[in-house]
């Protein structure tokens, strides 16, 4: 019987980086006494209430796994993950490697306004765009540009504008978006930097990177990604 719960809650793992939910689970005709039963055992690893690892997996970011998957413990493991939170700000900019921003309490996108009792959760409220999400490493983030975007309007977080350059300087260096990507989201959001009149974008991120001690740099021709060195 045992080998026939773990059997269902791999199946469901495997397509949630090792990870499983108990309302996963009980939806799967398993009790949560089971559930208790099989982490005593070692089978599953209790990484916060409701939310298991499999054993045998080591998936990376697995704080920020476990917390997202927390907020929608009862989605279809074979469904859009974008259709639900959104992992954003700080904690956008860790699952893409960028910064060295804290990503706790984890930010999450959502459309409305949504609350949790949790102090290492807090809630946005913002209407994202098809184009304004993906799925990296497997879980669903904003794409690089809106999450810079974020940081530098984030009044919640407060983010000093060297720390959010530093995260454009990585996205590019990195090779997850281009320039132009990233001015993109930029247009007339110098305010925050002391820029006044209709800044374009490209002079916002321009101010980025020199306020993180990088040097200035303008789109390619092709729209590639760029090299940035400090200076």
């Amino acid at each position: 019987m045992e080998a026939t719960r773990f059997a269902v809650l791999a199946g469901v793992a495997e397509r949630q980086t090792g990870l499983v939910t108990a309302a996963q689970a009980v939806a799967r005709g398993i009790s949560r006494a089971a559930l208790g039963r099989l982490a005593h055992a070692g089978v599953i690893v209790p990484l916060r209430r409701g939310v298991y690892l499999l054993r045998g997996n080591t998936p990376d970011l697995l704080d920020l796994r476990a917390v997202w998957l927390a907020t929608s413990p009862d989605r279809d493991p074979d469904g859009d993950l974008i259709d639900g939170p959104i992992l954003s700000h700080a904690a956008a900019a860790q699952v893409w490697d960028a910064g060295d921003l804290s990503a706790w309490p984890v930010d999450l996108t959502v459309p409305d306004r949504r609350w949790s009792r949790r102090p290492d959760v807090r809630f946005r409220v913002r209407s994202l765009g098809r184009g304004d999400v993906t799925v990296a490493n497997g879980l669903p983030v904003t794409v690089p540009g809106r999450t810079v975007a974020d940081l530098l309007e984030d009044r919640m977080g407060g983010h000093d504008p060297a720390h959010v350059g530093k995260v454009a300087a990585d996205l590019l260096t990195g090779r997850r978006d281009t320039f132009g990507g990233l001015a993109t989201y930029l247009d007339r959001k110098g305010g925050t930097l002391g820029l006044r009149g209709a800044t374009t974008g490209a002079a916002v991120l321009n101010a980025l990177l020199l306020s993180a001690g990088y040097g200035e740099l303008r789109q390619t021709r092709e729209g590639s990604p760029l090299d940035v060195e400090p200076r």
